[in-house]
């Protein structure tokens, strides 16, 4: 079954506002909610991937489910490098990974859906996706949470939110006006 990556044309009451709130929600709030709504989704989004991290970081690195793995406080050299727990290294990579393309489906399926976005192959936007992810979440978060693990000793679940808000701000600059660029001429929808 081949996915198309073009978007689909919502009615035209959800065109222009792709959420509806209760009316108990203050108006105020409720315009503000409209007015933001794609950073709203953006940032829940990213809250998602945040949880798939996290829990593929606890299920590969503090529970013992994974015998393939290296064991705790195993020393590896790396080229460049020596890090001191190789069995956290595996998992990070891993937990960044799976959290890169849950969020990239986030994006596609929620957050951009409605987005009159430049035309490109679904492959070549989830190359984009990951191309930015290797600065962000690899370059930025993974690099962040290890070296603030294995060289200070913060905990892994103090160190994880402290990268990803640095990566917050050039994921979202990538995303809005690289990979999921709105096409020339349209016009700005939530």
């Amino acid at each position: 079954m081949k996915v198309s990556d073009e978007p689909v044309t919502p009615p035209a009451v959800e065109r222009t506002r792709s959420i509806t709130l209760p009316e108990f929600v203050p108006a105020g709030l409720r315009d503000f909610i409209y007015e933001n709504s794609t950073v709203i989704k953006f940032l829940t989004v990213g809250a998602m991937g945040y949880v798939v991290y996290q829990l593929v970081v606890v299920l590969m690195y503090d529970t013992g489910i994974f015998g393939f793995m290296p064991d705790k406080d195993q020393t590896v050299d790396l080229l460049l490098f020596r890090h001191g727990d190789a069995r956290f290294l595996v998992a990070t990579l891993f937990a960044t990974e799976l959290s890169i393309i849950a969020v990239f489906n986030g994006h596609r399926l929620w957050t951009f859906r409605y987005r009159d976005f430049a035309d490109k192959p679904l492959w070549i936007r989830f190359s984009q996706f990951n191309a930015k992810a290797l600065i962000s979440t690899l370059g930025i978060v993974t690099v962040i949470v290890n070296i603030l693990t294995v060289s200070f000793d913060v905990y892994h679940y103090i160190a994880v939110p402290v990268g990803v808000l640095v990566g917050f701000i050039w994921n979202w600059t990538w995303d809005t006006q690289i990979v999921w660029r709105r096409a020339k001429g349209s016009r700005a929808v939530p």
